[in-house]
């Protein structure tokens, strides 16, 4: 049985004016089904038994002679006139008070997959621009879709504006949300329930062939790439270091290489950097140790030609010997200075101060 609420627009004691405040005498009111210039009844009570003139003339002070009651679940276009038909204001996707069909119906009788039609209650006799409706689907659709309402022209439903559905958009069992815009329906709720995404789009590329969940694990299966923020790399071996490399904006794997007297130890997760000395081949490098040279000086053996036992160098007071003067004898390697001419000085070995027992000293300072 059909229902009739109050109107929420010249429903009880209206009164109308024109731009200049004045009673809107002999107005005129048309009521039209919503979004389109359709006649529409309106009612005098809520029995829905005797309509209203259409349009609706208003009396010498602006009012309606009659209250006005509308169908639930139907929206309504008011264009207001003067008496002279000249447009005053319309007002369009008008409900009745307290009327829910209007604003969102539950949608009954659901038939078809990918031609849907369903049946309101109320029945409505247009598609007003701005409502909505829901229905718990009957089938999946398979590809694009329509729907229908107690029988009016099906129109098309998109998704994300414009967009034609694809298979699965609708899930059977499921409740879907649609809001007409004048043209289509809109689906509101389109979101994956589960199953299949074949037709899920994720940033650009489409997934065929997985679930959302697989799909994401899959596409994280395979190193990450420098470009999307990651290495580009899946396993490593001790000691290995990312060197940036210009060709491709890639992230190379390099490791330390060990250098004249310098070693490199590699372990999980650490690396060691040591420095040698070889003190049993002092080279020719002491010919650094110019006169009047100043810094730190390093004795050690750098793959040279060897250093004449006895020699002195540049006068620096420095020699490489095994004998030490009046101090004692020494093996070969010692490093030795004295502090008098060279000829005639007593020679002791760095670091002993003149003892008989030689340390080995490597490192001189001279300033």
């Amino acid at each position: 049985m059909a229902a009739y609420n109050l109107s929420s627009f010249a429903g009880a004691g209206a009164q109308f004016f024109d731009d200049n405040g004045s009673p809107l005498t002999g107005g005129k009111v048309y009521t039209y089904a919503a979004g389109t210039t359709t006649p529409l009844a309106t009612y005098t009570t809520s029995a829905g038994t005797v309509a209203n003139t259409n349009p609706i003339i208003l009396d010498a002070a602006g009012r309606t002679a009659n209250e006005t009651w509308l169908a639930v679940g139907t929206l309504y276009k008011f264009v207001v006139k003067t008496s002279a038909d000249v447009l005053i204001g319309t007002y369009d996707g008008l409900p009745a008070i307290n009327d829910p069909y209007s604003i969102n119906a539950l949608l009954g009788s659901i038939t078809g997959t990918n031609a849907i039609a369903a049946v309101a209650t109320p029945s409505i006799t247009a598609y007003a621009t701005g409502a909505m409706y829901s229905f718990v689907a009957a089938n999946t659709n398979t590809a694009a879709a329509t729907l229908s309402i107690d029988g009016l022209a099906a129109k098309s439903i998109t998704k994300n504006g414009s967009a034609t559905l694809t298979a699965g958009d609708i899930q059977a069992g499921k409740l879907t949300l649609v809001q007409y815009d004048g043209t289509t329906f809109q689906l509101m709720n389109n979101i994956v329930y589960g199953g299949s995404v074949a037709n899920a789009t994720i940033t650009g590329g489409t997934i065929t062939s997985a679930t959302l969940v697989s799909a994401i694990v899959t596409s994280l299966s395979a190193p990450l790439t420098v470009a999307n923020g990651g290495t580009g790399q899946s396993s490593y071996t001790d000691g290995q270091l990312l060197i940036g490399n210009t060709t491709g904006n890639t992230l190379a794997k390099a490791t330390l290489t060990a250098g004249t007297n310098v070693t490199v130890t590699n372990g999980s997760g650490t690396i060691t950097i040591a420095a040698t000395v070889d003190v049993t081949n002092v080279t020719a490098a002491l010919a650094n140790l110019t006169a009047g040279a100043v810094g730190t000086f390093a004795f050690m053996s750098t793959g040279g030609a060897a250093v004449t036992l006895g020699s002195t160098y540049a006068g620096s007071g420095l020699k490489y010997s095994g004998v030490y003067g009046n101090s004692g004898s020494s093996g070969n390697g010692d490093i030795v200075y004295t502090s008098g001419a060279a000829s005639t000085g007593t020679w002791r070995a760095l670091g002993t101060n003149g003892a008989t027992t030689a340390t080995g000293t490597l490192f001189v300072r001279i300033s």
